[in-house]
């Protein structure tokens, strides 16, 4: 049994995460097992399936300036206990810097770097995180992103040159994402809505998804389509803010803050259009999910990775063009007289982002790692 160690913050529902947990699902777990380091206390929305998969949860402490020296200490004791693990994961780029130095010293023998993110808001907690992701990479072994534009952004040019970077895309299980008529009329009759114009929106409540710019859009639209109602997944530090923005455009009864949900799929099938207005995004799965559902998309022009536009139903827009250009190109596309809705999980799954078709990569890449830190290659 290889039991590879993913270092993240929390397992919640978020894009990293539902990656993480897609392949999880999909590996074969009776030759792979992932146990998780996490960074917080709280629970998270997957720990239940993740103990119920085989898997462990190690609690650290969140990371901070002020607990530097706690952390290390931690991360030392750790380490020290736990020398079963040959393989080490780290998603948190951050920090990767301090966990893959002391791992190595307790006879771990292949650390991963992830990127997740093309970008990173330029606030100086942001600024930091960028320039001490730069200081793993000399004790990184791999290099891993869920993008080009992710690679580009974190790894320096001699690591994108050689053997040791590899792009993951970032699949999903396509079967689950396949638009069902009965379910999307079950999901709508649930949430209350009838026969109105319903668009959707899946991310964390933070400055990158820009949820203020989307409800903007969303004003726009109801000027011009007073039947219309607009659906928010997720839940993040900025969801109060955005909540007050909603009162404020008096928009109350309009909007439907659905939190953190596991029925991701379902409620896609229950809307009628996707907006992603992010100021950037390493790869943005919840495109490549709604797709798959067969929802046209309307997303961020030059800060979305090129490869999750995956069928004509994909729209980038300029986000200097404002929230009126918006609205107007979202509303033209609905009163098109074209039939899209149906049958996209099967490109999507053709255009290489099955989740299964990927597991069997990463088991491949896990045991040769493995195999490598044992000295039998």
């Amino acid at each position: 049994m290889i039991r590879v160690l993913q270092v993240v913050g929390k397992m919640h529902y978020g894009g990293m995460e539902t990656l993480i947990m897609n392949l999880y699902r999909n590996i074969d777990r009776s030759q792979i097992q992932f146990d998780f380091l996490v960074h917080y206390e709280e629970p998270g929305e997957y720990d239940e399936e993740i103990r119920r998969l085989g898997g462990k949860i190690y609690v650290m402490p969140k990371t901070t300036f002020r607990n530097f020296f706690q952390y290390k200490k931690a991360l030392n004791k750790f380490f020290e206990e736990h020398t079963e693990y040959l393989v080490i994961h780290g998603h948190l780029q951050s920090t990767a810097f301090i966990y893959h130095k002391i791992a190595k010293k307790y006879g771990v023998r292949c650390a991963v770097t992830h990127a997740h993110n093309n970008g990173v808001e330029f606030t100086l907690k942001g600024i930091a995180s960028f320039f001490t992701s730069r200081m793993s990479q000399r004790i990184t072994d791999e290099f891993w992103g869920c993008s080009m534009e992710a690679c580009r952004f974190f790894f320096p040019r001699a690591v994108r040159r050689g053997k040791r970077m590899r792009i993951l895309l970032n699949g999903i299980e396509v079967e689950r994402f396949h638009f069902q008529e009965e379910i999307r009329e079950k999901k709508r009759k649930e949430l209350g809505i009838t026969n109105q114009l319903v668009i959707g929106h899946v991310g964390r409540f933070a400055k990158q998804k820009n949820q203020r710019f989307l409800i903007d859009i969303f004003q726009e639209i109801q000027e011009k389509e007073k039947n219309s109602l607009l659906l928010l997944i997720g839940k993040g530090p900025d969801e109060e803010k955005i909540r007050e923005k909603v009162r404020k455009s008096g928009l109350e009864d309009k909007v439907l803050f659905l939190g953190a949900r596991d029925d991701v799929n379902e409620v896609m099938m229950a809307m009628d259009v996707f907006v992603l207005p992010s100021l950037f995004e390493g790869f943005g799965i919840v495109l490549v999910e709604a797709q798959a559902s067969g929802l046209p998309c309307f997303c961020t022009e030059g800060k979305i990775p090129s490869t999750t536009n995956i069928t004509n139903a994909y729209y980038p827009l300029p986000l200097e063009e404002g929230a009126g250009y918006w609205a107007s190109e979202i509303l033209a596309d609905r009163d098109e007289d074209d039939e899209r809705r149906d049958d996209k999980y099967e490109l999507v799954g053709i255009r290489g982002f099955d989740i299964k078709k990927i597991a069997r990569e990463v088991e491949k890449q896990y045991t040769q790692f493995h195999r490598k830190a044992n000295g039998e290659i």
